[in-house]
């Protein structure tokens, strides 16, 4: 597996491992599971609601009417599987239940967790990148005749999918179509927090901070501090932490003391200390 650059809004570059190919297309497989499970439950109750409502009408016109209202929400539940990746990534920061148990996710380039736009364009390409075979149907059709066009169609629907996997073996950053549009890709996460670790430390009510100038930083400052200084600490990158010490004492306008672990992990404290008084 590959690694990729990521530079955060800190000027910190983060070398972490981006997913590939084969962990995209298992939750990509995962998440169709998910959806083929979804509209059969749905189709298996609204069968079952369907054969009650022709036992117990008293009429005809009463049954048709039954149907058509059922029909009608039969659409409207359908709605959650044509925008699934857009909604599950969107309340999920960036992951589908798919990418879930493969510990995948979405971020952006610059560091910062991606937001419903960047969401809405990947999904947006969908179309591009998964399912071109089925639309090519459409053209096929028409201009090589029914029989050789449908024969034409169906092998372009079995290639559905290429265009994704071409661009993500192809391109420096494992990015799709879609991520290479919305400034996204898709990230490894090594441990559990590794993306989405929170900014708050275990502090003692007798907790004394060190640097008062922490209240420099916001919120998402102290969660990209805390994502690098967890992923360098981890893989033993003494020299990201050296630059991230550097940035943070010229943010912060101090000189800090001890190494640069230890400065980072007091940071981080004090920061927390100092939300939570405000």
């Amino acid at each position: 597996m590959q690694n990729i650059q990521i530079k955060t809004p800190l000027n910190v570059n983060v070398t972490i491992q981006h997913a590939g190919v084969g962990w995209r297309f298992l939750a990509f497989a995962i998440d169709v599971c998910v959806i083929i499970a979804y509209i059969w439950l749905l189709s298996t109750s609204f069968s079952m609601l369907g054969l009650s409502g022709e036992i117990w009408s008293q009429s005809p016109d009463n049954y048709y009417d039954f149907n058509t209202f059922l029909e009608i929400i039969y659409v409207i539940l359908l709605f959650p599987v044509l925008f699934y990746s857009l909604w599950t990534e969107s309340v999920f920061n960036g992951q589908t239940v798919g990418k879930m148990i493969c510990k995948i996710r979405v971020v952006k380039l610059n560091g910062y967790h991606a937001g419903f736009p960047e969401y809405f364009t990947r999904w947006a390409f969908r179309l591009v990148d998964f399912w071109t075979g089925m639309f090519m149907i459409l053209f096929f059709i028409p201009i090589f005749g029914q029989e050789t066009g449908s024969i034409l169609g169906v092998l372009m629907l079995f290639m559905s999918g290429f265009v994704a996997f071409f661009s993500i073996i192809r391109t420096k950053k494992s990015q799709r179509i879609g991520d290479i549009v919305a400034g996204t890709t898709v990230l490894k996460l090594v441990e559990k927090h590794s993306m989405d670790i929170t900014i708050l430390e275990d502090i003692r009510e007798s907790y004394i901070p060190m640097y008062s100038q922490v209240i420099k930083l916001t919120d998402n400052d102290a969660r990209i501090i805390k994502d690098t200084f967890v992923i360098a600490r981890k893989n033993q990158d003494y020299a990201t932490l050296k630059r991230l010490r550097v940035k943070l004492e010229s943010v912060m306008e101090i000189e800090g003391r001890g190494g640069d672990a230890e400065f980072i992990d007091t940071v981080m404290k004090d920061f927390n200390y100092y939300t939570q008084k405000l």
